[in-house]
């Protein structure tokens, strides 16, 4: 009654979706990964090196390092053939089965122009017909040769090499048993050889004097040689020889340095370890740098009169070996005779304030001072020193008697001083570092060593490739090893040079000295 009867439900039927295209179901990643390979294929990466040159790419080679280059050498042919065509150095193991693969290496880097052939002491080397081989293929562009431990190579391997490496300029030698015959070949072959560099060449003790001078020779150094006066006539006859170092020969050298020619162009002088007197040192004159290391029968005699004929000395290194016959009386005619002094390294070498107030007076362009292991330099010679140097940049310290009284008087002296180092001396205080520091305000760096600790204060931008950097060490610094830079070493190396490690050894080893004392609490005191 009174309802209305209910209306049929419609029903509404849907139709089925269409089933979904082969293109639009999903897919397994295997499948989606073959069709991205596919498509990479389809449309392979532009080679955006294709449009350079060869010349911009050998460019960028030569900005790369050894494993870089390597590595770029796999990416293809061309890479390949460009880092090949651009390499000018190369240094190769030279033990005994390097001669079976020498010809395809050869062939493949033939531009290179600095070679060095090393092999190890205890293993056999190669012998004549490798050098023929490099003779063959490198010969005529070959500026730089670098012969280490080749025992199997004789006069007549190294005759071959140098007959056809004739624009050859520098030549290092070390531990080969070829003797004067060889080097005698090189002289005459390579007239534009200009450095030659002779370390234990162990055919000298059987071979004749060296007869043949070298006409473009500007740097010799000989080093551990037996029968090293059989290169006198190469000394005394090279008209251009600028450079001259004799480090631990054997044998009495006074009769050589008295043939040197009062009209010599030998204007750097270094001996080390020799048996050399007044005699032979006083024959010299005119020299500009002088390394006089361990040479105990030289004494003041033979510095003043040194001194007295080479007026425009400007680098004088003495390594007394505490044998006090080096002192005042030498120093004093050096700073009268030799105003142009503008480094003075002193080791083992007892001075006081008579000299190096007249260095200091006559010699106002000195920049860079050294005394190590002195017993009479104290704090009055700092005092002099802080007071009269007044050009004076770099200042290194070490073994010396000084205190903390004397380091306070350079607060206030040596205004153009950037850098000061103190080691091993026993009565300088790390608070006095401190003062030091920051008495010029950041702009003073000072390296800071006691025998119980080491730390370093350093705010300033200072260069450390000066020669106080190793102005303590007991040898004078030998620059025989590494003639011949090659940082592209085939033979297991880096490819970083040495002097790039040294010098990294040098940061690491600071910051962490800086990181050390920075975390020292304040209420601690420092004794050394």
């Amino acid at each position: 009654m009174g309802q209305c009867p209910s209306a049929p439900r419609r029903h509404h039927h849907r139709n089925p979706s269409p089933p979904p295209s082969p293109a639009a179901q999903p897919t397994s990643p295997r499948f989606s990964d073959a069709a991205a390979a596919a498509a990479d294929d389809a449309a392979p990466e532009p080679d955006y090196t294709a449009e350079l040159p060869e010349e911009l790419l050998a460019v960028v080679f030569g900005l790369l390092g050894s494993g870089d280059r390597k590595r770029c050498s796999l990416v293809s042919r061309r890479w390949l053939a460009a880092e090949a065509a651009s390499r000018l150095r190369l240094a190769l193991d030279a033990r005994a089965p390097l001669l079976a693969a020498a010809p395809g290496l050869l062939a493949r880097f033939s531009a290179v122009s600095k070679l060095a052939l090393k092999c190890d002491r205890r293993a056999e080397s190669v012998g004549d017909p490798a050098l023929v081989l490099v003779a063959r293929r490198l010969g005529p562009g070959l500026r730089r040769l670098k012969l280490r431990s080749l025992r199997a190579v004789t006069d007549d391997g190294v005759h071959a090499l140098a007959a056809a490496a004739v624009n050859l300029r520098k030549l290092s030698v070390g531990s080969c048993a070829f003797g004067a015959r060889g080097i005698e070949a090189v002289l005459r072959s390579c007239t534009q050889l200009e450095e030659l560099s002779v370390k234990r060449l162990r055919g000298l003790a059987s071979s004749d004097p060296i007869t043949v001078p070298g006409p473009r020779l500007q740097s010799l150094s000989m080093k551990e040689l037996y029968n090293g006066q059989h290169f006198s006539c190469l000394i005394t006859h090279s008209p251009n020889l600028r450079t001259l170092k004799i480090i631990r020969c054997s044998g009495d050298w006074d009769p050589v340095l008295q043939t040197i020619p009062n009209d010599s162009t030998l204007s750097e002088l270094h001996l080390e370890k020799l048996q050399v007197s007044d005699l032979g040192v006083a024959a010299l004159c005119g020299l500009e740098v002088l390394y006089l290391a361990k040479a105990p029968e030289v004494t003041d005699v033979g510095l003043a009169a040194l001194a007295t004929k080479s007026p425009r000395l400007r680098k004088l290194h003495v390594d007394g070996w505490k044998a006090n016959r080096i002192g005042d009386r030498g120093l004093a005619t050096v700073a009268q005779k030799c105003a142009s002094l503008q480094e003075l390294v002193l080791i083992g070498v007892n001075l006081t304030s008579a000299s190096l107030e007249l260095i200091a007076a006559n010699c106002p362009a000195l920049e860079r001072l050294a005394l190590c292991g002195s017993d009479t330099f104290g704090d009055a010679e700092i005092s002099c020193v802080a007071t009269k140097c007044a050009s004076l940049r770099k200042l290194c310290i070490k073994a010396c008697p000084v205190s903390d009284a004397g380091m306070d008087k350079l607060a206030a002296g040596c205004p153009r001083l950037v850098k000061v180092k103190v080691k091993k001396c026993r009565g300088v205080t790390f608070e006095c570092a401190e003062r030091l520091r920051a008495s010029r305000h950041g702009a003073l760096a000072v390296n800071f060593d006691t025998p119980g600790g080491a730390g370093e204060l350093q705010d300033a931008s200072v260069d450390e490739s000066g020669v106080l950097e190793n102005a303590g060490s007991d040898a004078v610094q030998d620059d025989f090893d590494d003639q011949i830079g090659v940082p592209d070493l085939l033979c297991g190396s880096s490819g970083r040079p040495s002097g790039w490690k040294a010098r990294m050894g040098a940061v690491i080893s600071r910051s962490l000295s800086v990181s050390m004392f920075r975390r020292r609490p304040r209420g601690i005191s420092y004794n050394p």
